[in-house]
């Protein structure tokens, strides 16, 4: 079985490490395929394929990713070959990343911090009108997230979607924290897990106290830098 870490941040968007760093700890912590998904941008995702590219040794594959910043939310797209701009419905977004044969993925649901921007619903709340191909029902972003991840798992009863997991890493200390499992070792082997709903998400470790401590001091890097992220886009 696979194993695919696919919500990962580098130094491009609001991350901590470069995506050479990234490539190297997840060949370290044992994940084979990796999605770099910076918010709106894939020059990090790039990057790191490139470098994996270079470095096969390492044995980790890349998919090209993004996070965007829909007026709804934040929606990951997977296999992208093009740029969706930020700030179009996410319905449209999801349109965008479809036509370009990529998958898109409904990021942490019901976390404090969603990304929507205000006047318009959650994603979630729409989450019918929209044709997603996943959900992220772990999101291992930070140490309080297991009471919104259950919430998530509730919406695979009534919506058709690969549950996906996932470490949200700003910091590549934290890669493979969760991941997603899936038959085969291939990109293509997981777009096809994704596709007939056949991916199992888990979590690799829960959280220790040391890495509650890195990151609090993480923190404040990771949202000045997101918070510069919003002002260059606004």
């Amino acid at each position: 079985m696979g194993k695919a870490d696919l919500h990962l941040h580098t130094d491009f968007s609001d991350g901590l490490h470069s995506p050479r760093q990234v490539v190297q700890t997840a060949a370290k912590n044992g994940i084979g395929l990796i999605a770099v998904t910076d918010h709106d941008t894939m020059e990090g995702a790039i990057r790191a394929k490139e470098y994996s590219l270079r470095r096969p040794d390492l044995g980790v594959q890349v998919i090209l990713g993004e996070e965007v910043s829909t007026l709804n939310g934040h929606v990951i797209g997977l296999f992208m070959t093009q740029f969706v701009p930020p700030r179009l419905s996410a319905k449209r977004t999801v349109d965008l990343i479809h036509q370009q044969g990529g998958l898109a993925i409904l990021a942490h649901p019901f976390h404090l911090y969603t990304g929507k921007n205000s006047g318009h619903p959650k994603a979630v709340e729409i989450i019918g009108e929209i044709p997603f191909d996943g959900i992220e029902t772990i999101n291992h972003g930070d140490a309080l997230s297991s009471w919104s991840n259950k919430k998530a798992n509730q919406i695979l009863k009534k919506h058709k979607m690969a549950p996906i997991g996932c470490s949200d890493a700003h910091n590549s200390r934290f890669i493979g924290m969760a991941y997603t499992e899936f038959a085969g070792n291939h990109p293509d082997d997981l777009r096809a897990a994704i596709l007939s709903g056949r991916t199992k998400p888990h979590y690799n470790r829960t959280w220790k106290i040391n890495d509650i401590l890195v990151h609090l001091k993480d923190s404040s890097s990771v949202l000045n830098r997101y918070r510069k992220l919003l002002t260059a886009s606004s």
